[in-house]
């Protein structure tokens, strides 16, 4: 005879044997990984504010200097480019498909970029498009990528990541956790000798959902489960 009870995001499952009642305790589901990567639904130039992941977690997007103030745009690769020449990222199509987000063209001001996660994630990769180490202001560029457990305020963790020094369309991939915290938004800050770049993108961004820490149940508690668990089964015993 077995019941199950669900207890500080344990299962902790209860059986009758020959010796006794035993219990054993297991985490609920692994956390969950997801994707985004604007491949499905989107045209050139269009303007992004949010995008649900294959997960269920919406990610709201912004672009802006220090603060979001405006909103990123989708670019498909190839002419006319709508991000960075020479091909809007043709280069680069089997890495990153035939869409990404940008910042805007080339010629466009300068802008960082913004994302706000609806649920809270442990950690968090983002493949970065044209952000150029040696042919824009001299190089090499840095892109300092900042995790937060708010809105863009407390920050959990913040790296610093030198691009490539390569001239033509380039892409690096970066990784942050938050150490163990929750994290709810994230910025990437790009500069080249103190000064920004324009025409970029960012795609292919991958996240693991935020688990609290889960540890095992105390006695007591566990005591508590399987002494309701033993009542009732020696009520069903007794009825037979």
């Amino acid at each position: 005879m077995a019941n199950a009870l669900t207890a500080n995001n344990y299962i902790i499952r209860t059986a009758v044997t020959s010796v006794g009642l035993v219990a054993i305790s297991s985490p609920v589901q692994a956390a969950s990984m997801g994707v985004v990567d604007f491949e499905s639904g989107f045209t050139d130039r269009q303007f992004i504010n949010s995008v649900t992941a294959n997960n269920g977690n919406e990610l709201t997007f912004w672009k802006g200097d220090q603060t979001p103030t405006s909103l990123p745009e989708i670019a498909k690769i190839g002419w006319p480019y709508s991000a960075f020449g020479p091909t809007d990222g043709l280069t680069l199509q089997p890495r990153i498909g035939n869409f990404f987000l940008t910042d805007g063209p080339s010629e466009s001001v300068a802008n960082n970029y913004f994302i706000e996660f609806s649920q809270a994630v442990s950690e968090v990769s983002v493949d970065l498009l044209d952000f150029d180490a040696l042919s824009y202001h001299g190089g090499p560029g840095v892109a300092t990528v900042t995790v937060f457990s708010d809105s863009f305020s407390t920050v959990i963790n913040s790296q610093d990541f030198l691009s490539s020094t390569g001239a033509g369309e380039t892409l690096d991939t970066f990784s942050i956790s938050g150490n163990s915290n929750a994290i709810k938004s994230l910025s990437i800050v790009y500069s080249v000798n103190g000064r920004g770049d324009v025409g970029t993108g960012i795609d292919n961004i991958r996240f693991k959902q935020f688990e609290a820490s889960q540890s095992t149940p105390e006695p007591a508690s566990i005591l508590g489960l399987l002494g309701i668990a033993a009542v009732g089964a020696a009520s069903k015993l007794k009825r037979k």
